[in-house]
């Protein structure tokens, strides 16, 4: 089949932002992922609106969301349609096809956020100018085929990685649709279906999709956000007859506790101000004063799982917790299993993700006097 007779006639472009996926691997809806302050659907269609051959944005999506997408894409300048999603990707976008104004259709990835303008751009031309464009990358890593019978590596020279954007003249596009056979999860595939090989524009190798959390913390880094935080924690308090000693929520027999005005749990303390310390959110004097009376003889853990809450809310994950207690006596080991599941569970987070150590000062200074016990706390919290 003959592409010339197809060709644009202008660059008056429909964009398709396809957001039809289950985010199967992912688990969790990745178009409402925040990526350093915006959606990921929303940095994609940013993209496409700074266009300015782009004068229509239409978004292929199951309708249950629709008025969440729309929430997230409001204030867009370009002007913004939602079509039904269907089960299959060539069934969403030649649904979203039959909505397309124009001369160009361009096809995106709503889970590509890092599209860059210039390949948005880029595409268009060169759909204006060859009726087709698949934005490619070359293949970085050596490949290799197998059958089953034979097995080889081609060379990469002449190999590609597909990404989107993928636009086409709007006639070429649908009459791939409505001739070619079967069902294709990728665009270029239904071209070459016709027999007309697509136009391949090389793009960039940061317009990642995200499939897995590893392509999350990836695009991240590239938008320059500080998603890992460290925050340190430090508490004393002093030993006293007549107090229970309570460390890490374990009531531990002794003849001496910890005097406080809650239940003086140095070491949930120092982990609530290194988690606090990460987020920049103060310290446990600020949240929990002592000169409240309802926090009198208050259970650390409970604030502790008030602190991870906020923590949360604010919009990070606690990574890990690294503690370590000072007292001379009495011995702490035997309990430290059971306070790294306090702790843990407390925070939210897994055992494996806490650690609780203990150490002496061999007799010196006030904690080797046995007149007080100390803590420090190390937390790491990723911005989601």
């Amino acid at each position: 089949m003959d592409v010339a007779r197809f060709m644009p006639l202008t660059k008056r472009t429909a964009a398709v932002l396809a957001c039809g996926g289950e985010s199967r691997r992912m688990g969790r809806n990745k178009l409402l992922i925040d990526l350093c302050g915006k959606s990921c659907i929303r940095r994609s269609a940013e993209a496409l609106a700074a266009c300015p051959d782009i004068e229509k944005i239409i978004v292929a999506a199951p309708r249950t969301l629709w008025d969440t997408y729309s929430r997230e894409l409001a204030g867009i300048s370009t002007p913004i349609v939602f079509s039904e999603a269907g089960a299959t990707r060539s069934e969403s976008v030649k649904n979203a096809a039959a909505l397309a104004d124009g001369d160009i259709i361009l096809i995106h990835d709503g889970a590509r956020p890092l599209v860059s303008a210039a390949e948005v751009n880029d595409s268009i031309e060169d759909a204006f100018r060859y009726g087709s464009s698949v934005v490619c990358t070359p293949l970085k890593d050596t490949v290799r085929f197998s059958d089953g019978e034979k097995s080889f590596c081609p060379s990469r020279e002449n190999l590609f990685t597909v990404r989107t954007p993928q636009t086409f003249s709007v006639a070429l596009y649908r009459a791939a649709l409505e001739n070619a056979p079967g069902d294709f999860t990728d665009d270029s595939q239904l071209i070459d279906a016709l027999g007309i090989t697509p136009h391949i524009t090389e793009g960039s190798y940061r317009n990642i999709k995200l499939t897995t959390e590893d392509d999350i913390a990836l695009a991240r880094q590239y938008l320059g956000g500080n998603t890992l935080r460290i925050g340190h924690g430090y508490d004393v308090h002093r030993l006293a007859e007549g107090r229970d000693l309570i460390l890490g929520g374990v009531k531990i027999d002794w003849n001496k506790g910890l005097l406080g005005h809650s239940d003086a749990d140095v070491l949930v303390h120092a982990v609530m101000d290194s988690i606090l310390g990460a987020a920049s959110m103060g310290d446990i004097g600020k949240l929990f004063p002592d000169s409240d009376p309802a926090y009198s003889g208050a259970d650390s853990l409970k604030l502790l799982e008030e602190v991870s809450s906020r923590i949360r809310a604010a919009g990070f994950d606690i990574e890990n917790i690294d503690a370590t207690v000072i007292a001379q006596a009495p011995k702490i080991s035997p309990y430290i299993h059971k306070m790294t599941e306090n702790i843990s569970r407390a925070a939210g987070i897994a055992p494996e993700c806490v650690s609780v150590k203990a150490t002496t000062e061999e007799g010196l200074g006030f904690s080797g006097r046995e007149e007080g016990v100390s803590a420090h706390a190390v937390c790491l919290l990723r911005k989601k």
